[in-house]
């Protein structure tokens, strides 16, 4: 039985988002990602500094997501059983932290633990961030409230990338990973400014045994999960090659691919949360996935700025529709408290595509070239396009019967 000290859960009758803890939440994710981000543009070259080879990119940028696949599952029931400001300030610590010890690595294998570690924090804390959205947002509001934590996460892409770059280019490797690392603790101090009892994650009603654990894996997750996968990938040879796609065809600051992507990714997001909300979650990621295709195969080809940046124009819209769509898409298929295991589930894709998708596309990028692995993750978000369309019909169908 809830007794006088239990924490306020939020009265979402009240129709009421932006509230000092909401608004405190974007800034700590803003500053978290401007931390992760601004290394985009610096790891590779960094990797390259440090004695490795092309095809040593994959494993380096890879091995950041290898401890996402065992954590993350975790920080779904850890938000739940400890808070999520907790599960915030430590997960955003450890990133940050981690951004320093870039600094004296002697190797690029040495390049690979650090990695690891810094997946750590950010396995853990955007499950937290995500669950304060969610449990704090109107439920009529939940994909707008989710578009706007993807636009104050999309703002660090205007900077961070392009000033990280800025910054090696002036100053050498240290400045870059001192900007990284105290972004990420102004992240820190942020939080700490946020209530726990309005924000903790047991928003769940007070009848639900405390003593039953929430699952690892939220089972109404798993198919959005598989076809968000189909998005993730495509970030692989993004963040591996893309710093020497634009070297080698002279495209310019690769910094400027991420400053547009995080530019139409924030108008996208404007209009799509409140969409997804009325006309249903269909509505944008199925455009979302086939603008993103469209856009890896403008990478293959690219051999102008032109080209270049239209494909950054059309990915950052496509993940502006897909984001806010997606998080609310698996939160609508579970219930109140297996909220933080859902998204933990579906912030495995990530970890998966992403850094998992960079331990292949490594090989790939070095046997068969950088543009066979932008046209290869082109056709799986094609192919999980399809595969939400056929899925979601099939749901609709049933749910009629």
């Amino acid at each position: 039985m809830a007794t006088s000290s239990s924490p306020t859960i939020p009265d979402r009758s009240a129709n009421r988002l932006w509230t000092p803890d909401f608004v405190i939440n974007l800034l700590t994710g803003h500053f978290l990602f401007a931390s992760y981000t601004s290394l985009f543009t610096i790891i590779p070259p960094y990797v390259l500094d440090r004695g490795g080879q092309e095809w040593q990119l994959g494993i380096v940028v890879g091995s950041f997501g290898l401890v996402g696949l065992l954590i993350r599952p975790f920080a779904g029931r850890w938000t739940y059983e400890f808070g999520a400001k907790r599960i915030v300030i430590w997960g955003t610590i450890v990133f940050a932290v981690a951004s320093l010890l870039y600094i004296p690595a002697p190797n690029v294998w040495m390049l690979v633990p650090v990695r690891i570690l810094q997946g750590v924090g950010l396995a853990i804390a955007p499950v937290a961030t995500s669950t304060i959205v969610v449990d704090l947002a109107p439920e009529r509001r939940r994909a707008e409230a989710m578009s706007y934590m993807g636009n104050a996460i999309a703002v660090s892409n205007l900077y961070a990338p392009v000033l990280a770059f800025w910054l090696l280019s002036q100053f050498g490797f240290t400045s870059s990973f001192l900007f990284s690392a105290g972004t990420g603790f102004l992240g820190v101090v942020l939080a700490m400014g946020m209530s726990s009892a309005r924000i903790n994650a047991r928003a769940a009603s007070p009848s639900v045994d405390p003593n039953v654990k929430i699952p690892l894996i939220a089972g109404g997750a798993i198919f959005p999960t598989i076809i968000f996968l189909s998005y993730t990938l495509t970030t692989a040879p993004v963040n591996t090659f893309l710093p020497l796609l634009a070297l080698e065809r002279s495209l310019g600051n690769p910094g400027l691919y991420f400053t547009v992507f995080s530019l139409t990714s924030m108008l996208s997001m404007l209009i799509s949360g409140a969409v997804s909300d009325r006309a249903g979650r269909a509505t944008v990621i199925i455009p979302g996935l086939f603008l993103t295709a469209v856009a890896m195969f403008l990478l293959m080809g690219a051999d102008n700025r032109a080209m270049f940046l239209s494909a950054g124009f059309l990915a950052g819209v496509g993940f502006g529709l897909i984001q806010p769509g997606m998080q609310s898409l698996v939160v609508d298929r579970v219930p109140a408290r297996e909220r933080s295991a859902a998204l933990a589930t579906l912030q495995q894709a990530w970890d998966i595509g992403g850094s998992g998708g960079s331990f292949i596309m490594g090989p790939i990028g070095g046997a068969l070239g950088i543009g066979a692995t932008f046209a290869m993750v082109g056709v799986g978000a094609l192919a999980g396009m399809f595969g939400f369309a056929i899925g979601n019909s099939r749901k609709r169908a049933d749910d009629n019967d």
